[in-house]
């Protein structure tokens, strides 16, 4: 049976919106190598990745959550690591629990309408800065680059990645990573 909570998921991604891991399977090896993905699985031309520190670096708030790492008999949601990469920064987002983007410049709410698929220059109503979509703060509810971890099956908030995967994740690319939610 799918819930909401299957169709959200903690993404991570890196501070620079336009960072593309030069070499996929390298970057893998990486994520294999500090023990954040292990097993891969396949399930509709998808890879599907878990990993044997994954509860190292992905804390878990509330009490004791259960946890499935395996797709269950009856095709529930579980989770999973996927790596996605674009040949160009893409804004992924969440529809059902979307958040008004602030300015990074003076952090009032947006009222500007905005176009989510092109990185159109968007004026602030309020301070009349011009932004691009990479320079909004989404508010942990969207996130802008070309280089995606999807973390599935976790609620907004229902689990923040460590600061050790952070800085493991910035050792390996040599840049900042920032995590958000998104729910389709």
């Amino acid at each position: 049976m799918n819930t909401i909570y299957g169709k959200c998921s903690l993404y991570l991604c890196p501070r620079q919106h336009d960072f593309s891991a030069d070499n996929t399977s390298s970057f893998i090896a990486a994520l294999q190598e500090i023990g954040f993905i292990s097993r891969k699985t396949t399930t509709d031309n998808t890879d599907h990745y878990t990993g044997d520190k994954f509860l190292d670096y992905i804390a878990y708030l509330g009490c004791s959550p259960a946890i499935q790492f395996e797709p269950g008999a009856n095709g529930e949601t579980y989770c999973s690591i996927k790596i996605h990469r674009f040949a160009s920064p893409r804004l992924i987002y969440s529809k059902t629990q979307s958040a008004t983007p602030h300015c990074s410049s003076c952090r009032k709410p947006l009222k500007n309408r905005l176009n989510k698929k092109l990185a159109a220059a968007i004026t602030c109503s309020h301070c009349h800065t011009t932004l691009n979509l990479a320079q909004l703060n989404w508010r942990k509810m969207a996130g802008y680059a070309q280089l995606f971890i999807e973390i599935t099956d976790i609620f907004p908030k229902e689990a923040i990645p460590q600061q050790l995967l952070l800085d493991k994740l910035s050792a390996i690319t040599d840049t900042g990573w920032l995590y958000f939610y998104s729910c389709q």
